[in-house]
């Protein structure tokens, strides 16, 4: 370990080695020392800072989610004013874009958590944090239970297009934006019908509160449809 170097640099670099292993091994055949190895960094020391190779698995996640939802930030910055669902269908289309590359790295996780419940209870937990981190950064304040439903839904849709989105080979994957686009409506569906989403007939004076009230439309409201 390089005196200037720290340990989130190390963590970024054994978090690579282990992701680019992660192209042919699943992870349970990933050994700490080999990561170690192909990082040019010391076995003890890869164990002291990564602890284990999910935690590697996780930090690249973490790191490919975190780069999405910036490079998509950056895009809507530059298209101007943009309705919440048109942003929240670009961070979707836009993170599997950068997941594109990876396709076999996912394959491994998805074979690995069907084999391992704990292994995918931690893959769906990274998932909705990064659906969390995404719906933020559309402008929803995820205030509430409906706001946490709101997650799950949108996450729920990310898993679904993965399917889809695994096997599109299309140049632009229109495939799998008519897909987002598929499956986000009938969520939107879904959530209004549960009044987790505005636009659902209720007559209680709590949930009208909640939800906005009758006197703003979805999109003049602070959050969209998806506050």
């Amino acid at each position: 370990m390089a005196a200037a170097e720290t340990p989130t640099m190390m963590m970024d670099r054994l978090s690579d080695a282990a992701w680019t292993m992660l192209a042919d091994q699943s992870p349970r055949a990933i050994h700490i020392d080999d990561v170690a190895d192909a990082a040019g960094v010391a076995p003890a020391a890869a164990r002291a800072v990564a602890g284990s190779i999910m935690a590697l698995i996780l930090h690249k996640l973490q790191r490919l989610d975190r780069q999405a939802v910036l490079e998509t930030l950056a895009d809507i910055e530059d298209a101007g004013d943009v309705p919440v669902r048109d942003k929240i269908v670009e961070a979707l289309m836009h993170r599997f874009e950068t997941y594109a590359p990876y396709r076999r790295q996912v394959a491994q996780l998805d074979a690995a958590a069907r084999r391992d419940p704990a292994l995918g209870l931690r893959l769906i937990d990274s998932l909705v944090q990064a659906t969390r981190m995404l719906l933020r950064m559309a402008g929803d304040d995820l205030a509430g239970w409906q706001g946490e439903a709101r997650v799950r839904g949108v996450a729920g849709v990310a898993m679904v297009v993965a399917r889809t989105w695994q096997h599109d080979d299309t140049p632009d994957m229109a495939t799998t934006m008519k897909e987002i686009d598929r499956r986000l409506a009938t969520a939107e569906e879904w959530g209004r019908t549960l009044r987790v989403l505005r636009g659902g007939a209720s007559q209680d004076n709590d949930v009208e509160n909640d939800i906005g009230g009758d006197d703003q439309s979805p999109d003049q409201a602070p959050g969209g449809r998806y506050q």
